[in-house]
This record gives structure tokens, sequence and C-alpha cells, in this order.
């Protein structure tokens, strides 16, 4: 919310010593309520209107977790999130922002194939939004569109999108439904003299005194009887809360929205703070306005930070009274309204335009460059905060052993194990169920089959551990994948951050969970590790397995007019780049990671039983065209790519274009030598792509062409959606290089 993106902003560039900052958030970018009614409008792309929290975290050095909680334990401290397979998130301190919701008939009063939409969270009305746009027809029959409620969002979103779709050519009719006598109830008179105005001028038309009661068919029934016919009904009525909040204990007014006092800390719960549409201020009520959770940010803030060094009293907060508000019609053209003012003009679009796009560039585009902290060795604020236990293990933090000494404790260990749920095999004849000095596991059964092993291990790229165990073992297993052996047992290797017991703790099960979430995926055992203190998070496994002799796929073997397929876009690289340099977009960010959580395992037996496939390796460090090489190193075969046919993940042209690559990216150029025309596409974005390096890529393979259609069709169908053919093998000539680029 509006009230959090201040607070992430003020913690990046005032950063406490020894605090760690957790967001969690369903999206990696919400939009702003001031700019959304101009985005339907079609006046702002989704990129002007939208915050990019996963920048803002990083700016804040915050773990960022994409999730929907849905309770929280006050007594335990800790944060329970819809999916059960990640354990909760420990809190000391904890802020809600999470907005509200219109109040919605309930499911008994519901009788209808009509699309009943909320308008918030705005999120969640986004996508309605571009449905609406994509389904509505460009026909003759009229669509009518119900909006109920009437108060100034309403009446704002529905001239928005009345522009927005006549703008498109569709035949829509709009219609208010009002439950009062009037229009913008708490607005002035004169201001809802305006309003009236411009909706009998744009033809909606405007039902007073119309509280709907049930929905029956097309038909929205007020309490009176009365019926308005309509396709599509966008409800803006009263806020409400969800749920879960008052289910977890805290005190909660009549709509379910978290009591707070002055300092906007719980009423019942201490260091649980509320802010935005979210909170309920005993002492000062106020309608649902964005002008608010903007406002709440600086005292949360200031108060969030006391509460974590123990600074008490905390700051009072009292809101203004009156605001003014600048209302848009879906043109250039505002309503602004203050107290008993009211007036309307061009002029006043021009106002909101600035005071909103400069709210949004002081989050994105204009986020100060921070220098790296560098921190005083006796600087001890938050461990003070924390207690006599953190301060002596901080004390001690500056000189920690190495060897033995560096390993974390059994007792985090144990905890930790005791957990998870640990996938296993049959062929585990000791594992972490009794474990000993070394993991015990069964042979194959037969010289018909041959043993795998291989290992990988890198430090994290990701600040959500859950998710970076996920990808460490999708890269791990990759290799087996790609030689179509099944990964039977893995041995971790965990580096975690220095920091208290129950920190560090909480670090390893998370990133544990995920790893063993993957691993249960793959029918892979986890059967020991190792865990030791670093200076960052960092994970790798050795895997083994076993593969039939005789259904084993190397690395080499393609034949001359083979077809070349990559079955994963490429492009982790430089987006991870790109991120780290706050040049990356968060819908780019998640499309990387959503390609990286794939598992290369369908893939590679797809590619075996169905492609027949005569060769095949998996796209990591030493980016496409490095693996290419190998794939083709000491045959007599060379390889024809079809440069525009690669799949690349989105935003990773733009990064590439910006000339911002991983620094791996160097070494892995230097294999231009064996592309015959270089020089040709040597400046092109598209053509450096080939060398980025990859982080749980794809898998690249050489499929005779008879079995191309039928190949790619099994992959699209198992989700590897971007599978395509890039290319294919030919005849070296002599001691000529071995890729041509087309």
């Amino acid at each position: 919310g509006h009230s959090h993106v201040y607070v992430l902003k003020k913690f990046g560039m005032q950063k406490i010593p020894g605090v760690r900052v957790t967001l969690i958030s369903v999206q990696s970018d919400t939009p702003y309520s001031g700019m959304l009614p101009g985005h339907v409008a079609g006046m702002y792309s989704r990129e002007e209107s939208h915050l990019d929290l996963g920048r803002l975290a990083i700016f804040s050095n915050s773990v960022f977790i994409q999730g929907r909680v849905n309770k929280i334990d006050r007594y335990r401290k800790l944060v329970y999130l819809e999916n059960t397979n990640r354990p909760p998130i420990p809190y000391d301190v904890l802020s809600i922002d999470i907005g509200s919701s219109p109040t919605l008939l309930q499911e008994s009063n519901i009788d209808s194939p009509m699309h009943i939409t909320a308008v918030k969270p705005i999120s969640k009305f986004g996508r309605v939004w571009d449905r609406l746009i994509s389904t509505i027809p460009k026909a003759a029959k009229v669509t009518t569109i119900a909006v109920v409620g009437a108060g100034a969002g309403g009446i704002e979103l529905t001239l928005s999108m009345q522009k927005r779709l006549l703008h498109e050519g569709k035949n829509v009719k709009f219609i208010i439904l009002s439950k009062t006598t009037t229009v913008c109830p708490s607005h002035n008179k004169k201001a809802q003299e305006i309003f009236l105005r411009v909706l009998k001028e744009r033809n909606i038309e405007v039902k007073l005194n119309f509280e709907v009661a049930s929905v029956r068919g097309n038909s929205l029934i007020s309490k009176t009887g009365a019926t308005v016919e309509a396709d599509e009904s966008i409800w803006c009525t009263n806020a409400s809360a969800q749920r879960w909040l008052g289910d977890s204990g805290l005190d909660i007014d009549e709509n379910g929205f978290v009591c707070v006092l002055d300092t906007l800390e719980s009423t019942n719960t201490p260091n649980v703070f509320a802010a935005g549409d979210i909170a309920a201020v005993v002492n000062h009520p106020r309608p649902k306005a964005g002008v608010f959770a903007v406002r709440h940010g600086p005292p949360l803030a200031e108060n969030l930070r006391k509460a974590l060094l123990n600074e008490r009293p905390l700051l009072d907060f009292h809101p203004q009274k009156n605001f003014l508000g600048i209302i848009g019609t879906g043109t250039e053209y505002c309503i602004a309204t203050k107290g008993a003012m009211a007036i309307e003009g061009e002029w006043l679009w021009k106002l909101k335009d600035w005071i909103d796009r400069k709210w949004m560039a002081g989050y994105s585009s204009h986020l100060p460059e921070m220098p790296e902290p560098k921190l005083p060795q006796d600087h001890l604020d938050a461990a003070s905060a924390a207690g006599p236990d953190a301060i002596a293990q901080i004390s001690k933090s500056f000189m920690r052993c190495g060897g033995c000494g560096s390993k974390v404790g059994a007792n985090i260990l144990s905890r930790v194990l005791r957990q998870l749920k640990v996938p296993t095999r049959d062929e585990v004849v000791l594992g972490l169920d009794s474990p000993d000095d070394c993991a015990l596991v069964t042979p194959p059964p037969s010289d018909d089959y041959l043993l795998v092993h291989t290992i990988d291990y890198f430090r994290s790229f990701v600040n959500d551990p859950y998710i970076f165990g996920q990808i460490s073992v999708n890269h791990a297993l990759s290799d087996c994948h790609a030689m179509c052996a099944e990964p039977v047992s893995a041995l971790a290797l965990c580096v975690v951050p220095f920091a208290s017991e129950e920190k560090v703790e909480n670090t390893l099960l998370q990133m544990m969970s995920g790893a063993c979430l993957a691993l249960e995926k793959s029918n892979c055992a986890l059967v020991g590790g190792h865990t030791s203190e670093g200076a960052e998070l960092a994970m790798g496994f050795a895997v083994n397995g076993v593969v039939l002799r005789d259904s084993v796929l190397k690395k080499q073997g393609a034949r001359v007019d083979d077809v070349i397929i990559l079955t994963k876009p490429i492009g982790t690289g430089t987006l991870f780049a790109a991120n780290m340099k706050l040049k990356a977009n968060s819908s780019w960010i998640d499309a990387a990671i959503e390609s990286m959580l794939l598992s290369n395992r369908e893939a590679g037996l797809t590619l075996r039983d169905v492609g027949a496939a005569t060769s095949c390796t998996d796209v990591t460090g030493f980016g496409l065209l490095g693996h290419l090489v190998e794939m083709l190193k000491g045959t007599n075969t060379a390889a024809e790519i079809e440069l525009n046919s690669i799949p690349i993940l989105p935003g990773a042209l733009e990064c590439a274009e910006a000339k911002i690559f991983s620094s791996l990216q160097p070494q892995n150029i230097r294999v231009k030598r064996e592309v015959i025309n270089h020089e040709q596409f040597k400046t092109s974005a598209k053509y450096h792509l080939l060398f980025d390096p990859q982080t749980s890529g794809g898998l690249l393979a050489t499929v005779p062409e008879g079995k191309v259609n039928e190949t790619l069709r099994s992959l699209h169908e198992l989700g590897y959606e971007t599978s395509a053919v890039i290319g294919k093998i030919v005849r070296r000539g002599g001691d000529q290089e071995s890729i041509i680029l087309l």
C-alpha cells in the first residue's frame, strides 16, 4: 500500500544496522490509486501507473516474498501464507497495509451469471479490466455495465471506463446505482451538482435511492424491488476488511478494520502496526481515501524505527480533517473539492497529472543512489533493542571462526530438520531419518545401469530464500535431466549469513523447505549435507543418480540434418544484472523466476522418448553458444542458428540493448571465435544474449527432422511453452568455425 512504499524508501535511505526488512505482497507491482482511473481511461501506461515493488525491495535491501497472507500468530510472532508448503515468516515488528475491498452481497443473495467485480483490491480489478476490454464486442448489441456505488471513486472510474471503451469502439451503456439521494454524498452540494451535470453530459444514467439487495440472472434488485438489467457490475461500495485480521485476534472495528492508536500501533497487540485503508484510527475516524494512506507513511516509518530500537514513547499522528480531492473525468478535465469549495477545469487535470507523476517518480525513476553503508563495529542499536543475547552474538561476529568452527550449530540443524518434510526413496538405507557419518544408498540393481554424479553451487541472486532453494535444486538436477538420468540422492551445501540463532534457523528453514519441495517433485532423496556461516546466502548440491546404459542422452551425438530445439527462453544473466542496478522491471524478474522454477525433468524425457533426440545438454553458465560449441566439439558437424527464432525472456533484450550484462559475459564471449560471421552480428543486442550465462536454463537438444512437430507439441503441452526450433546441424567444412548465424 501507499504507506508502505514510503516506509521502504525511508528504510533504504536510512538503513538500520542489524534489521532485516521483509516485504510480503501478492504481486511484484501495485497500482497507484491516484493514477488507476487514468490508466483505465488509456491516459497512462501500466508502467507509468504501477509501483515496482521488486525494485523498491532491492533499494531498501529487503527480502521480497510474493504471497498472500491468511493468518498471523500474535503470540509466536509468525505470519502464515496461503502456500501451505512454506514455513511461516517470523517477525519482531509487523506492519499491515493491505488495503480494503468493497462490501459485496452475501452469496445467498446472488444467483447470476453476471460478472460481479469489486474495484478493490485494485490489483484484481486490473485483470478484470483487461478482460472487459478484450471481451466486450464491437457490436450493435449494447453491453450494459452497472456501477454499484456513487462515491467520488465510483464516478471517476465510471467516467474513465466509458471514455476508454468508447474510444475502443465498444457499444456500451453505463448506469450508476446510488443508495442515497445524490452522488458523492461525502462532498459538498456544489460538487454534487457538478458531478451530476458531467454524468448527464456523458449520457451516464444515475439511479438514486437504489440500494442493491440481490442479484438474480442479469437483474440487480433494490431493497424496494426495483430492478436494473446489466451484463456486468462493478462494485465501488463501502469498504470492508479481510476476515483473517479478526480471526488472528487483533482488535477490529465493526467493519473488520484493525483498531490502532494515534501511533498507528494496534490497540491490543504491541509491535503490530496498521496503516492506510486497513487501519481504523480509533481517536480520528476518517473515510477510506488514498490521501490518508499517503500521509500515514512518515509517522509509520518513524514509529517502526522506534519500535525496532525500543525507543518509547512513539509519535502520535493527527490526520487532517479536510483534504483537497482532485477527481478525474476520464479526459483532461478534473473536478476539485475541499470543504465547501468545488471548482472544475482543464488546468486541474494538469495540476493532478503533475502531482501524480511527481509522487510516482519519487519511488521509481528518482530513487536516490545510496552509497554502500560503512558501519562502525560498535553500532549495536538494533541488537540492544533485541536484548543481551543479541548484543553478545553481534559483538562476537567481527571475529568468526573458520574451519569446523564456522558450522551452523547442531541445535539449529536439529530444529530445522524436525520441521522439514524430507524427501526420500526406497534405495536410501541410512539417510536423515537416522543420520550417520555417511549416507548409505543401495546401488543400481544390475550392470544395465550406470551411476551418474554431478555437483553445482552458487550464491543467491534472489532475496527470497524459499524461492532460491527451489531454483538451486532445479539447477543442480538439470545435468541429470539432460542425460535422462533418474536423480536418486542429493547432499546439500548451505551457507547462511551470520545472524542471531533464530534468524539463522528461519533462513535455513525457508531455504531448505524450498529445496525439499523441488527435490520431491523430481523424486530425489535428500540424504545429508553441510551448513556453515558465511558472508552471503549460498547453496549447492552434490547429486547421485542412475541411468540405463542404453537410454542415456549424451552431449555429443548430433547428426547432419538434425534440428536443434531449445526448451526455455534465455536472458537470466542480463536480467539479474539489471535487477542489481534497479534497471529491471519486476514483471521481467517474475517471468525469469517462473522459468527457473520449471524443472527440466519432463523436457528431457520427452526429447528422448518422443523426439528420439541424438544429443542433449542443459544451458547454464557458459551461455547458449558456449554449450552448443561443447556439443559440436570433436565432431565433423556445425550448426546453423536462426537468431530471430531463439526464445528470449521478457526484458532481456532491453537490458542487452542498455549494455547491462552479467559479470561472466566477458569470459563467455570469447567463444565468438567459433562464429563464422561474428562481424556481421557483433552490434546486435540479441546476438550478445547468446553468451548470457543462464541459471536453471532450458535443454538444448538435436532431434531428427521427422520428429520435430510431435516433440514441440508434447513440450508445449507439458508447460515448456516457448520451446522452439532454433537451427539445424550441417556438415562442417574442414577447419572452419562451428557456428553459422542466420
